[in-house]
C-alpha cells in the first residue's frame, strides 16, 4: 500500500500540479503586495510603481516571443522552467542588497519576464500532463488557483507580525523552491527541428498569427480577460468609498470571486469537456458584458453576490476554453509557444493597456462621486472581445469525446 501510495504521488500530473501551486502561491503574493514591498522597502511613489508594472506588461511583447524561439531549441521541457526560477530567485536574492529607482527597475522588470514567462511554461505542463489520469486537469488548476488566494492570505498574515519584509522573504523561498520542483519533474524530451537557427524558430512562433483562428483566440481572449482590469484597480475602493461597504464585507466579496474560480475549475471542468472550447470563450464575453454593465449602475449588496460568481464565467470559462484550444491547435510540442505568444502579444498588452486606463479613469471620476461609470469602459472592451468571440464560434470544430474518458 506504501508502494501504491508513492506511485500515486510521483505520478507526472501530480508533480505538475506541485509545481503549479508552488507557483501559483507565489504569484499571489506577487500580484497584490509588490506595489507594496516597492513602496515600503524601496520608497517607490504611485506614479512610479505604476511606471514599473505598465513597462514590464509592454516588455513582455518583445520578451515573449524571444524566450519562446529559446525554449523551442531546447533538449527538455524543463529547460525554460530552470531558466525563469533561477532569473526568479537571482532577482529576489538582489533586491535584498541594491537600492535606488534605477537598479531595482532593472530588476523588478527582469522578475516580471520571468514570473509571467513561466506561467505559460507551467499552464502547458499541467494541461499535457493531466491528461491521463489522476489529477484531472480542472481539479489540478482549481488547486493552483486555491495556492494563489491561500499565498495571498499566507503574505498577509506574515506582513501583519514582520513588516514588508515578508513579501521579499515569500518570493525567494518561492522562487527557490521550484528550482526544485522543476528538477522533480519527469524529464521530457523535445521533438522537432531543435537544430533550426534562433531567428527561424522565433519567426515560426511570432508566424503563428497568420493561422487566422488562432489569432482570432488570442486576441479575444485577450482582451476579455483584460476587462478584469478596473475591477482590479477600483473594485474594492467603490464599494468601500461609493457604496459604503465595509473592509470585511468587500474582502468576502472577493473571496467569493475566488471559490467561484475554484470551484468552475474543480466541479465543471470535466462537464464543460461536452463543449467547445470556442463556446466556454463566447459564455466568458457574454459574462463580462453582463458583469461590469450592471456593476456600473452601483448595484445592492444582494446582487453583488450573483455579480462576483460570475467571475466563473468572466476568468475561468475563458481561461479554459482557451487553454484547450490552444493545446488542440498546436499539440503538446507547441502548445509552450502558442501560450508564450498569447500572452506576450494579446494578454500582456492588453491589460497592460486597460490597467493604465483604468486608473486614469477612476482619477478622473472618483472626485465627482462617478466612479463605478468606468466599469463601462470594460463594457466597451468586452464587446469588442464578443465580437471577436462569435467570429471564433462560428469556425467552431466539432466536439470530440472528452479526452481521457476511458482512464
Amino acid at each position: 500500500m506504501a508502494e501504491s501510495l508513492m506511485t500515486n504521488f510521483t505520478r507526472p500530473g501530480v508533480r505538475a500540479t506541485w509545481l503549479a501551486c508552488l507557483f501559483f502561491a507565489g504569484f499571489g503574493c506577487l500580484v497584490p503586495f509588490l506595489p507594496m514591498w516597492l513602496e515600503k522597502a524601496h520608497g517607490f511613489s504611485g506614479s512610479q510603481i505604476g511606471l514599473v508594472l505598465a513597462i514590464g506588461g509592454f516588455s513582455r511583447i518583445i520578451a515573449g516571443p524571444l524566450t519562446a524561439a529559446w525554449a523551442d531549441g531546447r533538449s527538455d521541457r524543463r529547460a525554460p522552467m530552470f531558466l525563469f526560477a533561477i532569473l526568479m530567485t537571482i532577482g529576489f536574492g538582489s533586491l535584498w542588497f541594491v537600492t535606488g529607482f534605477t537598479m531595482v527597475f532593472v530588476i523588478i522588470l527582469m522578475l516580471d519576464v520571468a514570473f509571467w514567462g513561466l506561467l505559460p511554461v507551467v499552464e502547458a505542463a499541467l494541461l499535457r500532463l493531466t491528461r491521463y489520469g489522476w489529477p484531472r486537469y480542472g481539479l489540478a488548476r482549481g488547486l493552483a488557483s486555491a495556492a494563489f488566494v491561500l499565498g495571498s492570505s499566507m503574505v498577509g498574515m506574515l506582513i501583519d507580525h514582520y513588516g514588508a519584509w515578508a513579501i521579499w522573504g515569500w518570493l525567494f523561498g518561492v522562487s527557490a523552491l521550484l528550482i526544485v520542483a522543476a528538477w522533480w519533474m519527469v524529464p521530457e524530451p523535445v521533438a522537432g527541428d531543435r537544430e533550426a537557427p534562433f531567428g527561424a524558430r522565433l519567426a515560426a512562433g511570432v508566424g503563428m498569427l497568420k493561422d487566422r483562428k488562432f489569432a482570432l483566440l488570442i486576441f479575444a481572449a485577450g482582451l476579455i480577460q483584460a476587462t478584469h482590469s478596473y475591477f482590479y484597480v477600483a473594485g474594492t475602493l467603490i464599494w468601500t468609498n461609493s457604496q459604503q461597504l465595509s473592509s470585511t464585507l468587500s474582502g468576502n466579496l472577493w473571496s467569493i470571486g475566488v471559490v467561484a474560480e475554484v470551484g468552475f475549475l474543480i466541479f465543471l471542468a470535466r462537464w464543460t469537456e461536452r463543449f467547445a472550447p470556442e463556446t466556454l470563450i463566447l459564455v466568458g464575453a457574454i459574462s463580462a458584458v453582463i458583469r461590469w454593465t450592471v456593476m456600473a449602475a452601483l448595484p445592492p449588496v444582494w446582487a453583488l453576490y450573483f455579480l462576483q460568481i460570475m467571475h466563473a464565467g468572466t476568468f475561468a470559462a475563458t481561461f479554459l476554453g482557451a487553454m484547450r484550444m490552444i493545446q488542440g491547435l498546436h499539440g503538446d510540442e507547441r502548445t509552450p509557444t502558442a501560450q508564450m505568444i498569447y500572452m506576450a502579444l494579446a494578454s500582456a498588452p492588453a491589460q497592460a493597456v486597460t490597467t493604465l486606463m483604468s486608473g486614469e479613469l477612476y482619477e478622473y471620476l472618483a472626485p465627482t462621486g462617478r466612479a463605478a461609470l468606468g466599469y463601462l469602459a470594460m463594457t466597451g472592451v468586452a464587446v469588442v472581445g464578443l465580437v471577436l468571440a462569435v467570429m471564433l464560434w462560428l469556425r467552431r470544430d466539432p466536439v470530440a469525446a472528452p479526452v481521457g474518458a476511458a482512464a
